[in-house]
């Protein structure tokens, strides 16, 4: 159980790390850039915009993900507890 909290505070730091990242580089790459301030805010716009989208699908892959791992635990948990011998029931196999 703390390891599957583990792996999502994980999980969650780098999501978080990629968004900042992806928002600072962004936003200087926009400062920094010679062009009128219609444009620039255009671009920025634009930039948010794909960068939600970006952000977006990169939680789905990671939720999906997570999904995986968890349902490749379970099945691996009930296939461990068939294999000891005992049923569903806690009694041994005749």
């Amino acid at each position: 159980m703390e390891n599957q909290n583990d792996e999502k505070n994980v999980a969650l730091n780098i999501l978080a790390g990629i968004g900042i990242g992806a928002v600072v580089g962004a936003i200087a790459g926009l400062l920094l850039a010679p062009k009128a301030g219609t444009e620039t805010r255009q671009n920025i716009g634009t930039t948010l915009s794909n960068l939600g989208g970006r952000l977006t699908d990169l939680s789905d892959q990671m939720a999906t993900r997570f999904r995986s791992a968890v349902d490749a635990g379970k099945h691996a948990m009930s296939d461990k507890g068939q294999g000891s011998g005992a049923e569903e029931g806690g009694e041994p196999r005749v």
